[in-house]
């Protein structure tokens, strides 16, 4: 049977509910963290079919589709926006939805300051990441936009 774009809506969980997610229930690529519909021997990321369907509107080239509920799986409208690179980044950094929350950066960066003979690889081992990933954090490589907060005292 050849699915039609429509179809997808049948793939989709909380249709009742406009509040909830509409979770995608065909096909994930787990390797690439990414649902696919396939409809006329093409496979698309069902959430953007959705959103055109609903809007009626292309996605235009070099738009991307943002979700505020932060489930990839999801389809609902409502928890969608356009947006560009730059802004997928922007609301990443902002909600913690990348790499590891603010909160341990800073618990790395106060265990490494209070115990500086402590090996990084010790620390990593602790905070479960890599010995490179500690070093990078300490020496404000990476997370530089996470400040540590001041202790009253």
């Amino acid at each position: 049977m050849v699915n039609t774009r429509h179809d997808v809506f049948k793939k989709l969980t909380n249709l009742d509910d406009p509040t909830a997610c509409w979770e995608y229930t065909g096909y994930y690529n787990v390797k690439r963290r990414t649902p696919y519909f396939s409809f006329q021997g093409q496979k698309v990321i069902p959430y953007r079919l959705v959103y055109e369907l609903f809007t009626g509107i292309p996605i235009p080239e070099g738009k991307m589709i943002l979700h505020s509920c932060d489930n990839r799986k999801c389809c609902n409208p409502k928890h969608m926006s356009l947006g560009d690179h730059q802004e997928n980044i922007d609301d990443m950094k902002q909600r913690e939805r990348h790499g590891l929350p603010h909160h341990t950066v800073r618990a790395i960066r106060k265990v490494a300051l209070d115990i500086p003979s402590m090996p990084h690889s010790a620390i990593a081992t602790q905070f479960g990441t890599s010995r490179r990933n500690i070093t990078a954090i300490v020496n404000r490589e990476t997370y530089r936009h996470v400040e540590q907060e001041v202790e009253d005292g």
